[in-house]
């Protein structure tokens, strides 16, 4: 699909659009990366035939515009739920299945609820609404460990590595080093403002609001979000569903393309079939 001459954000975030399906596939990376971790989705013959799948990718990172991204601007998950926002205006997108990788499952959130008609449904992947530790609540992160790890960034100094690391969890094969090539990538000052807008978030109180259902997955060795945060938000939000991924890290859908794709599928088909039964009511 050619972007329309209009859509001056969709241009600025190197956005692709696959696919000819009625509905929407919008698909949102997570911190330090870009839209290449969805291809395996994007090469899924089935979502390619039910939905336009859209890729992008986030200010900051990848292929967008540099001039895109404000220290002031995306000091906030805020900024990027804008950018998402516009973006869906400017390609006219409906009935939005967002695929909602780490830090974009609540930027998906917020724009959902200020735009609830757009959304027909969210996935998280890898997703928590506070990263750090909160009385009962365990987000797997205290102070301590997230101030040191600005503290790296601060300095340059294996900032990159200590990322890579937490993410994967296991050995980098050599399909893996693309994710290690894109948090390489990402200029420390991005790093420094974007890493402080997800580990001092905290997103609890807007979960019961969201009506879409939701499919929460991730794996259950991710070092970023402890399964405990996937029972949270289970338990939180008023139709969701949770499904523990095999394998290790943070990007299941990346790491574990076929299962992953299979649940989506499945989920879809299960969104589809609560909106039928509605109709019919």
């Amino acid at each position: 699909m050619t972007l329309p001459t209009h859509a001056d954000i969709a241009r600025r975030s190197n956005t692709f659009v696959f696919g000819k399906g009625p509905q929407t596939l919008l698909c949102a990376h997570g911190f330090c990366s870009q839209q290449r971790m969805f291809r395996h989705q994007v090469r899924d013959f089935h979502f390619r035939a039910t939905h336009r799948i859209v890729t992008y990718d986030l200010a900051g990172f990848g292929q967008s515009d540099p001039q895109l991204w404000s220290a002031q601007r995306h000091a906030r998950l805020e900024g990027y739920a804008e950018d998402m926002l516009r973006l869906i205006d400017e390609l006219d997108l409906h009935d939005i299945t967002l695929l909602g990788a780490s830090m974009s499952a609540m930027v998906g959130v917020l724009a959902a609820l200020q735009r609830p008609e757009r959304f027909k449904a969210l996935v998280f992947i890898g997703a928590s609404p506070r990263y750090l530790d909160d009385g009962a609540y365990i987000g797997g992160f205290r102070q301590a460990d997230v101030d040191a790890f600005y503290d790296l960034v601060r300095l340059q100094h294996d900032w990159a590595a200590a990322l890579s690391s937490m993410m994967l969890n296991q050995p980098a094969s050599w399909a893996l080093h693309d994710v290690i090539d894109d948090i390489s990538a990402v200029r420390v000052d991005v790093v420094r403002v974007v890493a402080r807008a997800i580990f001092q978030s905290d997103y609890r109180s807007l979960l019961a609001q969201v009506r879409q259902p939701v499919l929460i997955t991730q794996t259950c060795a991710d070092r970023v979000v402890p399964v405990s945060v996937g029972h949270y938000l289970q338990q939180t939000l008023p139709k969701a569903q949770l499904t523990f991924m095999p394998g290790a890290g943070h990007l299941p859908n990346f790491t574990e393309p076929d299962v992953f794709n299979h649940t989506l599928r499945t989920f879809l088909a299960s969104v589809e079939a609560m909106n039928s039964s509605s109709l019919t009511q």
